[in-house]
Order: C-alpha cells, then sequence, then structure tokens
C-alpha cells in the first residue's frame, strides 16, 4: 500500500531541489532575520534591570540568543509546506476531481509529498545549519555542559519532535486547505495559520513571556509543540521526562486533528465548486 505514495515523497524531494536557489535565498534571508533578533535582544537585555546578567521569564541572554537561533533555524528547515496552496490551486483549476476518482488517499498525497520535502530540507540544510549552530553556541557557552549520553538522549528525542512538528504543521495546512472548498481566498486563510502558528508555537516569542492564564492555554494547545517544546528540548531546558511528555502530547494532536481533518474533507467534497476544468 505504501508503494503508491513513493512517487509523492520523491516528488517532495526533487521539488526542493528544483528550487534549491529560492530556498538558498531565504537562507541568507533567516541569517539576516537571526542577526536582527540578536542585536533586539541584547538591547532588551541590557536596559533590563540586571543588565546583560538578568533573567527574564526564566531566560538568560545566552538562553533566549540560542532560543532564537535555533528557533529560526527550525522554521526555516521544517515548515517549508504548500499543501494549502496546492489544495487551493486544484480547487480553482478543477483537477480536484482527478484525485477523487484515484486509488489514492488525498491526505497521504501530501503527507507523503510534506515527507520527502522535509528529508531533502533536513540534509541539504538541516544538518549543516544545526551542527554550525550548536557548535557556535556551545563554543560560546551557550549551551549547557551535559555528558555526551544526555546530549544524545535530547538529540534523539529533538528529532523525534520535530518530525512530529514537521507532521502537525502539515496536517494543520491541510485542515486550512480544505477550508479553501467553502472560501476562495486562500490567500486569507494562509495568512491566518502563519499568524496563529508564529504567534501560538514560540516562534515569535517564547510562551513564557505569555501571562499566566493564556502560557497554561497554550502550553496545551497543538502550536507549542510546533516549535518551542523541540528547541527547548534540543536546548536541554526539558529534562528527559518533560521531553518525552512534550512529544508525545503532540503525537496525540496529530491523531485527533487528522481525524478532524478526516470528516471536514467528508464534508467539504459535498460542497466543492470548483473554478475552471
Amino acid at each position: 500500500m505504501l508503494k503508491k505514495y513513493k512517487p509523492f515523497l520523491r516528488a517532495g524531494a526533487m521539488d526542493t531541489m528544483a528550487y534549491r536557489f529560492n530556498i538558498l535565498v531565504w537562507a541568507v534571508i533567516t541569517v539576516c532575520q537571526v542577526a536582527c533578533l540578536v542585536f533586539l535582544w541584547l538591547a532588551v537585555y541590557r536596559s533590563s534591570e540586571g543588565g546583560i546578567d538578568a533573567v527574564i521569564h526564566g531566560f538568560t541572554y545566552r538562553e533566549m540568543i540560542s532560543y532564537v537561533v535555533l528557533t529560526t533555524v527550525f522554521g526555516f528547515v521544517t515548515f517549508n509546506n504548500d499543501t494549502l496552496w496546492n489544495i487551493n490551486t486544484d480547487i480553482k483549476k478543477g483537477t480536484i476531481g482527478n484525485y477523487l476518482i484515484k486509488p489514492i488517499s488525498y491526505r497521504g498525497k501530501f503527507a507523503a509529498t510534506s515527507l520527502g520535502s522535509l528529508l531533502m530540507m533536513t540534509l541539504m540544510f538541516g544538518v549543516p545549519l544545526y551542527t554550525a549552530a550548536l557548535a557556535v553556541l556551545g563554543s560560546l557557552g551557550f549551551l549547557p555542559d551535559l555528558t555526551f549520553p544526555a546530549f544524545f538522549a535530547h538529540l534523539a528525542l529533538f528529532l523525534l519532535s520535530g518530525l512530529c512538528a514537521s507532521l502537525l504543521n502539515d496536517t494543520i495546512a491541510y485542515i486550512f486547505g480544505v477550508l479553501c472548498f467553502y472560501t476562495s481566498s486562500g490567500w486569507g486563510l494562509n495568512s491566518l495559520k502563519e499568524t496563529l502558528i508564529a504567534f501560538l508555537s514560540g516562534t515569535l516569542l517564547p510562551l513564557a513571556f505569555f501571562p499566566a492564564g493564556l502560557r497554561e492555554a497554550v502550553s496545551i494547545m497543538p502550536f507549542a509543540g510546533m516549535s518551542q517544546n523541540p528547541i527547548l528540548i534540543l536546548m536541554m531546558k526539558y529534562d528527559l521526562a518533560e521531553s518525552l511528555r512534550a512529544t508525545a502530547l503532540t503525537a496525540a494532536w496529530i491523531v485527533m486533528l487528522e481525524l478532524f481533518a478526516k470528516f471536514l474533507f467528508l464534508h467539504a467534497i459535498r460542497k466543492v465548486t470548483v473554478q475552471g476544468g
């Protein structure tokens, strides 16, 4: 059965390589973004009480810089996803009907494509960027000193949580893509999705900076597992038990949202009105 989805897995990897120049440009932009955030947080800590040695919401200056760098790299490598746009295009062009009559899962097609893209992005950019970031941050003393067994245990959990984060991101993108059946505003839905993920996942700001009630609510939502939790695992701010709980919560959200996406799709295809084809 899985053989049917190998072409989509390969297509996702090939698409990533086909547009590698665009990705290189985004890599340069990402580096500039990291530099701007580093100087921003430097100004914040210097102006706070206690200066550069202050601890703000549980983060020292060194931990915050590590968080900013690793979160930006993680988002660049993990969130390279076109599921919503592809669904929107299928609806507008009328090609959605072709997929509905084929002996494959419409959802499975996008999941396989996203996994192929994630694999290629990880090999092409993830491995060198993470290696460079960890080496530089470690040499500057920005990361805690741990034994190799502890580090590799956290690294393994980070890879697992990173995979879960990518799957969760694709699931949410698929749900918003299915909503395109009800509206032709794919751009608006994508903007809403990107805003929610950036704000609630801890990409823009660690969730520790949120008010207590909101922080507790957001921490059990699926978004925390899309960025903050994997990075805190890699930074070893979570112990192994906390890392396992965070990863398990993300996996549980994937299952629940996949079920929701399935029922939403079954309802949406009854109302589909294509704009072409």
